[in-house]
Parts: C-alpha cells; sequence; structure tokens
C-alpha cells in the first residue's frame, strides 16, 4: 500500500484528498503544518512514498519543509507535488518549481498521486 503525507490547513481540502486517497488504497498522514508533517514524517519507520504539500500551509513554509526533507538522505529521494487549492492568488514567492501548475482540481491531484505511486 502506498503512503502519502498530506500537509494541509485548510480542513475542508484536507478531508476530501484524504477521503479520495484512502478509497485508492493510498494510507495518508495528515499534517496542518510544515512543522507538524516534519515531526510525522521523521517518526515514520519507512519514508513516504509521497509528499503532498498545498502551497498555502503558510508562507514559505512548503520551501522550509522541501529543503528539511531534501538534507535527510532517507528521504532525499522522496517525490514532492505542490497543489494549490486557492488559485494564482496565493501568497508568497512563486513555487520553487518550474512549471508548477497552480490550481485545485482534486481528481487531477489524484491522478498525480497515483502516477507517482505506481512509479516508486
Amino acid at each position: 500500500m502506498p503512503s502519502v503525507v498530506l500537509v494541509a490547513n485548510d480542513l475542508e481540502v484536507r478531508a476530501l484528498l484524504h477521503g479520495m486517497l484512502e478509497e485508492q488504497g493510498v494510507s495518508v498522514v495528515a499534517a496542518d503544518d510544515a512543522g507538524e508533517a516534519m515531526a510525522r514524517v521523521g517518526a515514520m519507520e519507512d519514508p513516504p512514498d509521497l509528499l503532498l504539500v498545498d502551497r498555502r500551509i503558510a508562507r514559505d513554509a512548503e520551501v522550509e519543509l522541501i529543503e528539511w526533507m531534501r538534507s535527510r538522505s532517507r528521504l532525499r529521494d522522496v517525490p514532492v507535488v505542490l497543489f494549490t487549492a486557492h488559485g494564482r492568488g496565493s501568497e508568497g514567492p512563486p513555487p520553487p518549481l518550474d512549471g508548477l501548475r497552480e490550481a485545485f482540481d482534486a481528481a487531477l491531484v489524484l491522478a498525480i498521486v497515483q502516477a507517482v505511486c505506481r512509479t516508486r
């Protein structure tokens, strides 16, 4: 069973994605923010298959979380998918990835998660 760490402080978005992923047989560990995500990932026996992060968890917190993941050898290769449920008006600097699509489409997020987990 693939495992995903879902980081989103919007309870509605988190509940929607959590439910959709579990329906697809994905084990989900949810966190409200970057600090909670770091604690939960750090406590996991095995690295997750994917880190799924809402860009709006807090200003620049997604960058801090990604840098933390990349600084740990056992987590360095865990794929990270950034999404936003809030469209182009999100605060903060642009994401640290070129070509990030900034629109929330739950079905698209689910398809990306499935594709990434299948290749791992």
